[in-house]
């Protein structure tokens, strides 16, 4: 019988957290892979709750790179994987390699390559704690996109006139638009959108909700790059 594997999904914040914890982990728990999450710039999963101010998202890109070796570090087990959820979105500053590069062609292949550069950065020093054990994903553009995908499930949560006045508007402005390619402007991207377009939408529980209505099935084939993760961590117990 394989192994089970024990997998640490790095989050930014909340919102991510609670996805990994209703969604992805009894999801994975039938492919033989143990998930749950580990909110960056907080201590280890296990000893954290999620209130207070250290609750935000991931940045700088300093704290994943403390989080991340730490954990790798702290079980050298060779049953041990860790991810990353963190969004194309606003990445930090000092994020390796930033910048735009001529091989940035579109919003996948920049996220493909700056997850190669957070591996090369994670494994900088002479002792690279374990990288291979790393399974670096950086969502385009944000989590919601996989909100987005599952918008026509959004109706099921929304009963007053403005919101679902607002939810249409929404699904019309994204029509034919694959949700990872929605822009990462300010006022357009998906997060902004959600909240411009839905009064009272609460992102770290109604996202979680409309993915859970829709299925993970949907959204991931609306997701290309979301379904690629995801069927990667569906492989790792063999």
């Amino acid at each position: 019988m394989p192994e089970l594997i024990r997998l640490i999904i790095v989050v930014e914040g909340p919102t991510e957290a609670n996805f990994v914890r209703r969604i992805l982990a009894p999801h994975l728990g039938r492919f033989g892979v143990v998930a749950a999450p580990s909110v960056v710039g907080k201590a280890k999963a296990s000893d954290r709750g999620f209130s207070g101010s250290g609750v935000r998202g991931g940045y700088p890109f300093a704290d994943w790179r403390r989080d991340l070796r730490n954990v790798l570090r702290s079980d050298p087990g060779r049953n041990l994987r860790v991810s990353t959820l963190c969004d194309l979105y606003g990445l930090p500053d000092d994020f390796p390699d930033r910048g735009y590069q001529p091989g940035d062609a579109n919003p996948g292949s920049r996220c493909a390559r700056l997850e190669r550069a957070m591996v090369c950065d994670i494994a900088g020093s002479s002792d690279d704690c374990g990288v291979w054990r790393l399974i670096p994903y950086i969502q385009s553009h944000e989590f919601e996109a996989l909100v987005l995908a599952a918008s026509h499930c959004l109706v099921d949560l929304f009963d007053a006139d403005d919101q679902r006045a607002g939810l249409l508007t929404l699904q019309a402005e994204i029509s034919g638009i694959p949700p990872e390619d929605i822009n990462d402007a300010p006022l357009t991207s998906p997060s902004h959108r959600l909240r411009r377009m839905i009064p009272g939408y609460r992102k770290a529980v109604d996202g979680p909700d409309a993915i859970e209505l829709a299925g993970l099935q949907a959204v991931r084939s609306a997701c290309p790059r979301f379904n690629q993760w995801l069927s990667c961590l569906e492989r790792l117990a063999g």
